[in-house]
């Protein structure tokens, strides 16, 4: 092993040292009091539910949740629909991806061009994307059309600017030394440019797979589009509460799975980093 292998190689701990770096209360674990965490939210969510404050339409037994939520699983309908919801978040994305590293790249490394799309990126991030539902839904209809555009315009900017981040984070000495061994264009973007900006590109991806879920979400509950979000509306029009409570909580494991998901991505892709970024 040469010294250069020796520099690069990350350094392990000990397996007994990371476990006890593992941060614990009162001398528990942190799984067993999310557990007992999750365990009082739902005996306070029953006890509420006894008390009779909120009428049953508003705020249905837990227990009546559940099985709603358990028959879900076994109904065929259930999967189209996830499915839906899924279709329409993914392919948001993958346009906002498409669009957004390339320009964020562009931007990111040459001022005139940062300057000339501030504006827009500006403004475009600050834009709320469910704005567009009632036009859209004129020119689109009720299609999977129309929660592809609201994601993409949702994600596309948050994309670019993270992208610019890693992009400009990049330390000029890496810059220059690649300039005097004439490493330049599509070399230089494959083999240093995206390395060094990859944390910030995949932090962005994330945050906009979570994005790309609420959107796709809040687009069906508004326009009525095939998905969780239009199963909620019509439970709950239905005056089936528990069955839209069941519906809420696939919504919220879904974002949740979606974002542990590119997580375990971005360790696995990342853990060549020797800061850890990757674990």
């Amino acid at each position: 092993m040469t010294v250069t292998d020796i520099q690069r190689a990350p350094a392990r701990a000990p397996a007994g040292a990371r476990a006890s770096s593992e941060p614990r209360l009162g001398g528990i674990g942190v799984i067993p009091w999310r557990i007992l965490v999750f365990g009082a939210g739902i005996a306070l969510w029953y006890l509420i539910h006894l008390t009779g404050v909120f009428p049953a339409t508003l705020l249905p037994s837990p227990i009546a949740v559940f099985m709603e939520w358990a028959q879900a699983l076994v109904t065929g309908s259930f999967w189209s629909i996830l499915g839906d919801t899924l279709a329409g978040a993914l392919v948001g994305l993958a346009f906002g991806i498409v669009a957004g590293i390339p320009l964020g790249i562009l931007t990111g490394r040459f001022v005139a061009a940062e300057l000339s799309v501030r504006f827009l990126v500006d403004f475009g991030r600050a834009f709320p994307a469910v704005a567009l539902v009632a036009v859209l839904l004129l020119i689109l209809g009720r299609g999977i059309e129309v929660k592809v555009v609201l994601v993409f315009v949702a994600v596309v900017f948050i994309i670019i600017l993270q992208t610019q981040h890693g992009v400009r984070s990049v330390s000029a000495s890496i810059v220059d030394t690649t300039h005097a061994f004439r490493i330049r264009g599509g070399l230089f973007v494959r083999k240093v440019l995206l390395p060094s900006a990859a944390p910030s590109i995949l932090a962005g991806l994330r945050l906009a797979a979570s994005v790309a879920v609420l959107v796709t979400i809040s687009t069906e509950v508004l326009t009525g589009a095939p998905g969780l979000g239009a199963s909620i509306a019509e439970a709950q029009v239905g005056g089936n509460s528990a069955l839209a409570y069941a519906y809420i909580v696939y919504a919220g494991l879904l974002g949740y799975a979606v974002n542990m998901g590119l997580g375990w991505a971005q360790g696995r892709l990342l853990r060549w980093q020797p800061n850890g970024s990757g674990e």
